[in-house]
């Protein structure tokens, strides 16, 4: 569908649904939630050397951040509804008078129509979240481990952010057992009446989501289309954020079940086809793979103990191969984490935990007394394709959504690492509830690579506390 037609379409629908000027309310609910994060983390640039400069904001890190929403939902008649949402996210005493540190932004702004033209169809359009199953493909429009614009944008809490809405237009059918939705997204405005943005398109996101809820065993299969569209003609080198970058199909399924009562098994696998663009106009081929395979058991007693078992795969590419298929999978708009720290740190080691992974996941959960949840998580993080043909050897593309960590010096080793991760939650009231999160990353021998100076550069291990206090009203 070309670019225009599907623009025409949008207009059509928003046209013919304009809501009057002075539309009488029926109901107005106020809601939101404010959670406090008390932060601690270390050695995130994994580098063990000191007294040599190498010291950086990644190190021996405490500070303080809160995240503030305001919701109000206004039922316009039974079958018309809008949404508001504020949100601020902050770290304390970091403002001025230029930035967005203690400024309301827009969060969520749509209107919903029920039942519009005809029954089985609700329209939502505006900016609105959107994540189907668990976000492997689409749950965040700047993908988990990075953040737009805003007061965490550059800092080390960048993972903790809420922001996840995506402006949008999305179609859902009932067509009880089947639910079938359609959506269309803009991801990103290019404007085009400057020289350096010559030959880059828009970036926007089409998709069909297929969903089959089968009625015994709790079921449910769903089926998946979703386009990434945002090729580019552009041969400019000095043009970033291209590599790689072009049009990218995903197809999927997914599926859960509870064959008996406490047991639930989720699995996925996708297929990624299209083009993939590298900076400088270099086309090929994009063939990709994911998978996420996930069992847990539940016992039902009063201190309800539950364990699982998950494994997730995304396919990698070769750095020195230049030509054929590029089969690296492209993380699109995930919104999973893998992991607290590595989901952060890894993000730019070829995408770290999102792409080029293999991801073994043991997990438990217990309620030793009433309102208090503990947990634990250990992940084992493997390369699917190696990122250095020799041992000892740098590798420059160890980065977040915009700050550098820092040069990794790494062996040809896949074994990236390991990580624990323990949780405690304590339910104060309904509405008040207080968290404690500790974690600690393991670098495996393929970051333990050394430098020029045979010394061992980026094989310290990573640490993250976080204490949080929320409300929610």
């Amino acid at each position: 569908m070309s670019k225009k037609l599907t623009l025409i379409l949008a207009l059509v629908i928003v046209g013919g649904i304009c809501l009057p000027a002075f539309a009488e309310v029926q109901n107005v609910k106020v809601s939101g939630d404010i959670t406090v994060y008390g932060i601690y983390r270390d050695e995130y640039d994994l580098d063990s050397r000191k007294g040599d400069g190498s010291e950086s904001e990644y190190d021996d890190n405490a500070f303080y951040a809160s995240i503030a929403r305001v919701r109000i939902d206004a039922d316009l008649t039974d079958n018309v509804g809008a949404t508001i949402r504020l949100l601020n996210e902050r770290v304390w005493d970091v403002e001025d008078s230029c930035s967005d540190d203690t400024s309301m932004n827009l969060d969520l702004a749509y209107i919903t129509l029920k039942e519009f033209l005809y029954c089985p169809l609700t329209l939502t359009i505006g900016r609105q979240n959107l994540k189907f199953g668990s976000g492997l493909v689409v749950g965040d429009p700047d993908t988990n481990a990075a953040v737009g614009s805003t007061a965490l944008d550059g800092t080390i809490a960048e993972d903790l952010s809420a922001r996840k809405a995506f402006d949008a237009i999305r179609a859902t059918l009932d067509y009880s057992p089947f639910t079938i939705d359609l959506i269309l997204a803009k991801i990103n405005e290019v404007d085009q009446t400057g020289s350096t943005n010559n030959g880059v398109e828009d970036e926007d996101l089409y998709g069909v989501n297929v969903a089959y809820n089968v009625g015994q065993y709790n079921s449910v299969v769903e089926g998946y289309l979703f386009v990434k569209d945002a090729d580019t003609e552009s041969t400019d080198t000095t043009l970033t954020g291209l590599s790689p970058s072009g049009d990218i199909y995903t197809l999927g399924l997914r599926g859960g079940l509870e064959p008996v009562k406490g047991l639930t098994l989720t699995g996925e696998v996708a297929y990624q086809f299209g083009k993939a663009r590298e900076a400088g106009g270099t086309e090929r081929k994009q063939r990709a793979w994911a998978l996420d395979l996930d069992g847990g058991y539940v016992w039902d007693n009063e201190y309800t103990p539950g364990i699982g078992l998950g494994y997730s795969y995304r396919s990698g590419q070769d750095p020195a191969v230049t030509t054929g298929k590029y089969k690296a999978w492209n993380p699109m708009y995930e919104d999973q984490t893998q992991g607290i720290i590595a989901d952060y740190i890894l993000a730019g080691v070829n995408n770290g935990v999102t792409s080029n992974a293999s991801i073994i996941k043991a997990y438990g959960s217990v309620k030793p007394i009433k309102d208090v949840t503990l947990s634990a998580n250990y992940y084992n993080y493997r390369l699917v394709k190696a990122l250095v043909s020799a041992d000892d050897s740098s590798y420059d593309g160890y980065t977040d959504s915009g700050t550098t960590l820092g040069t990794v010096y790494m062996n040809k080793s896949k074994a990236l690492g390991d990580e624990i991760d323990l949780g405690l939650t304590y339910n104060y009231t309904e509405d008040v509830s207080f968290g404690l999160t500790a974690g600690w990353f393991f670098p495996g021998k393929a970051l333990k690579g050394k430098d020029g100076n045979g010394e061992k550069a980026n094989d310290d291990t990573a640490t993250s506390i976080i204490g949080s206090v929320k409300v929610v009203f």
